[in-house]
């Protein structure tokens, strides 16, 4: 499938989920408002959708206790591209499909971010809509650099699978309007709850592609990962210097 590139570049509405509680922190509040580099983690990853050429507009996805923490970041950091702040639900896929909801109309190409990677790039970006309007779906992932093994209920090892085709899948996860909200609605409809939007797509047996990712698209979970984080952005910087 073919979606708007080259002279006509594709609408690109960008999905930032931004819920989740920072319990694993030691926190009380959403570990997105935790600070690195003397900024929010979510300031980080606004301004770096807001940087690429790719994106045309972020909407915010938050439980309503952030939704106000959400906008005083976008406005304090310039955020342009921000075109809403949408109320989450129960689960991260209710939270995704409230934001399909409040996208622009113009969109050729969504894409679902976690605010909780603010280290992803625009190259990143730009390669995952660039699949997207090859294939209709993509996702960006890294090769599992560790041995997986299987275990039972018991933890006993049942077997290991061939690490040579297993990928540690990251977001931005890319995906046509369509195709993406049809992939919720059918599974609304049979009650399943997926991990990541791509299982949903895979459901509807429909290709998706893998984007080769960046380890440093760190997801920010625990205390080390913020000390993490600022080590990656301090050799980010290193990088754009020398480039």
């Amino acid at each position: 499938m073919k979606t708007k590139k080259a002279n006509n570049a594709p609408f690109v509405s960008c999905i930032v989920a931004a819920g989740g509680r920072g319990s694993r922190m030691g926190a009380d509040i959403n570990k997105i408002f935790l600070e690195y580099g003397e900024m929010p983690v979510l300031a980080h990853t606004l301004l770096a959708l807001e940087h690429s050429p790719v994106i045309s507009e972020i909407v915010i996805v938050a439980a309503e206790p952030d939704m106000l923490g959400c906008k005083d970041i976008a406005e304090a950091y310039g955020i342009k591209k921000l075109s809403a702040i949408t109320v989450g639900g129960a689960e991260r896929q209710d939270s995704v499909r409230n934001g399909l909801s409040a996208i622009s109309s113009e969109a050729d190409i969504v894409l679902i971010h976690d605010a909780a990677r603010p280290l992803v790039t625009g190259k990143v970006l730009a390669e995952v809509v660039d699949a997207v309007c090859e294939v209709g779906a993509a996702a960006t992932g890294v090769a599992c650099k560790n041995t997986l093994k299987v275990a039972d209920e018991n933890g006993f090892i049942i077997n290991t699978p061939d690490r040579s085709h297993m990928f540690e899948i990251q977001t931005p996860q890319g995906f046509t309007p369509d195709l993406i909200r049809e992939a919720h609605r059918q599974a609304q409809a049979d009650g399943i709850i997926g991990t990541d939007d791509c299982f949903l797509v895979e459901r509807l047996n429909k290709p998706v592609q893998i984007v080769p990712g960046d380890y440093r698209n760190i997801k920010i979970t625990t205390p080390e990962d913020l000390c993490l984080a600022e080590q990656y952005m301090i050799l980010q910087a290193e990088e754009k210097e020398n480039a």
